[in-house]
């Protein structure tokens, strides 16, 4: 069973993984403090699941989460410092300089974590994090670049982005159980595909992180350029214009409603729906025992819907 408790005793092995090959004090300190804004270490949760579920029972698994945590608490940074948003987070309130160089620490440490198991099977992870993490990096370069213009280039950027870093993190837990199933890595990148679009759809609320008001090219948006009605015509006449949301609305309220009414969040629902059934489906046919293939889906489909 997963519990809390489990956040913890990741997090307890970030910071040991820290202070083994980290000598600067200030340095340290300044990574324990990233690790103490972390609530719930989901990545590596989803790393401990997809280890039990595949029959393994290593001691060192949680020392492996605490490495996917490293280098996805490394990607958070990067990613933050790369769209100049999340400004409440720690690391976008100080110098940048002293963030990035805290980022490429951490993204170090956690190729020395892995380095440091046991496990017979550790280069196979390491080559496994240093695959999905390149995958990634080039999700996250088109991403930046803004230069979508199809429903299928945005999957595509979305599965390489967010879908490598789920299958980097299922994957690297199923491989220290030592074995290989091809199907993880399929319904890795349509569970990314699905949380990206579940996180761009939150940020259509969020004024500091709106994508549709900084111009980005991104699902909702190409939806709307698609002028199915008038609201998304009036919405697209009004990211044309120089005005604001309560210039041209009224309010923020009054802008969701909008959007609501555009049929924006009835279309990325059923788009996420639809990388979610397709991961379901995948995850019904591995062959492990019915209680593993649940405790799988719990964590990445039912917790999604």
């Amino acid at each position: 069973m997963i519990t809390a408790n489990h956040d913890e005793l990741i997090k307890h092995h970030m910071k040991q993984a820290i202070t083994t090959n980290i000598n600067h004090c200030d340095l340290q300190n300044l990574l324990y403090s990233f690790i103490e804004t972390k609530q719930q270490c989901h990545f590596g949760l989803i790393t401990i699941i997809h280890h039990h579920a595949f029959r393994g029972e290593d001691p060192e698994v949680f020392k492996l989460a605490a490495a996917v945590e490293l280098l996805l608490l490394s990607f958070d940074i990067f990613d933050d410092l790369e769209d100049l948003d999340n400004k409440n987070e720690l690391w976008m309130q100080m110098d940048s300089s002293l963030a990035l160089n805290a980022a490429t620490t951490l993204y170090t440490l956690s190729q020395q974590t892995v380095i440091s198991l046991s496990a017979a099977s550790k280069f196979k992870i390491l080559q496994t994090f240093l695959t999905f993490a390149s995958q990634a990096m080039e999700g996250q370069h088109d991403d930046l670049k803004n230069s979508v213009n199809t429903e299928e280039e945005y999957m595509n950027v979305m599965k390489r982005k967010s879908g490598s870093l789920i299958a980097l993190s299922a994957q690297s837990g199923m491989l220290l159980a030592n074995t290989f199933h091809p199907e993880v890595e399929q319904y890795s990148y349509q569970i990314g595909i699905a949380a990206q679009i579940d996180n761009d759809f939150r940020d259509l609320f969020n004024p500091e992180k709106n994508d549709l008001l900084k111009e980005k090219r991104s699902l909702a948006r190409l939806y709307l350029q698609k002028n199915f009605n008038q609201h998304a015509r009036e919405l697209m006449a009004f990211y044309r214009s120089n005005k604001t949301i309560e210039e041209e609305f009224g309010s923020f309220k009054a802008y969701k409603e909008k959007l609501f009414h555009a049929g924006v969040a009835q279309y990325m629902n059923v788009m996420k729906n639809i990388s979610l059934n397709r991961a379901a489906r995948i995850i019904d046919k591995l062959d492990i025992d019915l209680e593993a293939i649940d405790m799988i889906k719990s964590k990445l489909i039912f917790s999604k819907k």
